[in-house]
């Protein structure tokens, strides 16, 4: 599995290695990278979008003629990338605020790579720009925190106890690592979960144990999830309905904003958060017979009315019921 992270570092070689081999072949690049042929034309591809501006002769180009029909590489107007480079104040800040946060997001031999760059940056920098930024993120379990970065350095399966956000139970999981990342002063494991056949999000600070298998993570043909939505800064406006989960759906407090109200039995009762209204009905729809709506009434109202049309319109009767 390649990484972005091995992607970026790639390409930042790729084009010096270009510019002193013009017409090199596509697969002596591949074998030089230790890659295929085709991960060689999609770095290329991406590499197009490149440049100090968005005018011609400001992007780098490559002749897509020569590379599709002849397997050869012709790189131009890459000559920026000789040419020092320079930040302004606001640019600076902002590289530092995300050294830091990426040297707080991160453990093991990455943590002297990225302090050298920073204790750069900073004294390049010097009395010029002043990043008065503390980047605070939750405490994680270091054996924990380097098992997960293993798992998706090495696209290795992942196998984990988790404790729900209720801490009322742990669950056993094996799950296929996509991407680690931070939000909100959380790190997050985007990964395949094999228990519920579905992409979701973990919490490392709620993970118990993380150990790396010997097994290859799989690929899944599934859609982004909108982080947008599931993760996201509640605010005093933020609508909320009040929800009973089924156990079917007791994976949305995992993954989405909720605050456990009570629990019955296998039903949890939560106050969920959303972005707005039509996101909180759509939920409920999508997740029918696992969730009902407690309060408030008008959305309980939306969602019986339209899952009523949704059912007519299966029989071929597009009239909306009056119920």
């Amino acid at each position: 599995m390649t990484t972005s992270r091995d992607q970026v570092v790639r390409m930042l070689a790729l084009v010096p290695y270009l510019q002193g081999r013009d017409g090199i072949p596509v697969k002596e690049v591949a074998a030089e990278f230790g890659v295929s042929a085709k991960q060689i034309r999609d770095d290329l591809r991406l590499l197009m979008y490149v440049g100090p501006g968005q005018l011609p002769g400001e992007l780098i180009d490559f002749d897509l003629g020569a590379l599709e029909h002849d397997g050869v590489i012709h790189i131009r107007d890459a000559e920026f990338m000789t040419r020092p480079l320079r930040l302004n104040a606001r640019e600076a800040v902002a590289l530092i605020v995300a050294l830091r946060t990426l040297r707080a997001s991160t453990s093991g031999a990455q943590t002297s790579v990225i302090d050298g760059a920073l204790s750069k940056l900073e004294s390049a920098m010097g009395q010029d720009v002043t990043a008065a930024v503390d980047v605070h993120v939750d405490r994680v379990d270091p054996q924990i925190h380097t098992a997960v970065e293993q798992a998706v350095t090495h696209g290795k399966r992942l196998a984990i106890s988790y404790a729900t956000a209720s801490r009322d139970d742990r669950t056993d999981r094996q799950v296929d690592p996509r991407r680690l990342f931070t939000s909100q002063g959380r790190l997050y494991l985007e990964a395949w979960c094999l228990t519920a056949q579905d992409l979701r999000f973990f919490r490392l600070d709620r993970m118990l144990t993380a150990e790396v298998t010997p097994h290859d993570a799989e690929q899944h043909d599934v859609e982004p999830r909108d982080l947008a939505a599931g993760l996201f800064t509640v605010g005093a406006d933020a609508p909320y309905a009040v929800l009973d989960l089924q156990p079917h759906a007791h994976w949305l407090t995992d993954y989405y904003q909720v605050d456990v109200v009570e629990i019955h039995g296998d039903v949890r009762r939560v106050k969920m958060f959303g972005a707005d209204w039509s996101w909180l009905r759509r939920l409920v729809l999508r997740n029918a017979g696992s969730i009902s709506v407690v309060e408030p009434a008008f959305l309980a109202d939306e969602v019986h009315r339209h899952a009523v049309a949704a059912l007519a319109a299966y029989d071929g009767d597009d009239t909306p019921s009056k119920e």
